[in-house]
């Protein structure tokens, strides 16, 4: 039976050591480390792990008055895939954890994030028993269509019973 209590929504920052990239056109950028949440006495049940444009920024490259790889279309899109797993694969998250996305980042002319598809993506039952434990590793891979460098603030967790 579904919880009645709505998602309660969970702000994960990822600071620079998770959350910025230094990016080549089409070449993916990767990070991990370890995360937790400080979790009351509750068992998750069900969530979803969400990215906000808002939370975003690209930078493109300094290419000395010249422009960058350049893409012939109004907009481009920036990829963004996570991967969650147990605390001790940190090493290995990246090819052995849970995937979420790739999101899709639609953006504008001027690299200025304007939606993501999807935006939201359902945890899975091993994801959340992850969550329940404390520790889980994460990685985060960008694919940017530009060089330049990609910041990502923060992932957002909703999390229930």
């Amino acid at each position: 039976m579904r919880s009645l209590i709505p998602l309660q929504t969970v702000a994960f920052e990822l600071g620079s050591g998770l959350g910025e990239f230094e990016v080549q056109a089409g070449q993916p950028a990767r990070k991990t480390g370890v995360g937790a949440f400080e979790l009351p006495d509750i068992t998750l049940g069900r969530g979803t792990i969400e990215l906000d444009p808002d939370v975003i920024t690209i930078t493109p490259a300094d290419s000395g008055g010249a422009k960058g790889t350049v893409n012939l279309q109004q907009t481009s899109i920036l990829e963004v895939t996570v991967w969650i797993a147990p605390a001790d694969e940190v090493e290995t998250v990246c090819e052995s954890g849970e995937q979420y996305g790739p999101y899709e980042v639609t953006l504008d002319e001027n690299y200025v994030p304007i939606s993501i598809d999807p935006s939201t993506v359902t945890l899975t039952q091993n994801t959340l028993d992850l969550l329940n434990t404390g520790e889980f590793a994460l990685c985060i891979q960008v694919v940017s269509p530009i060089d330049g460098t990609v910041t990502i603030d923060s992932l957002t967790f909703n999390l229930g019973l």
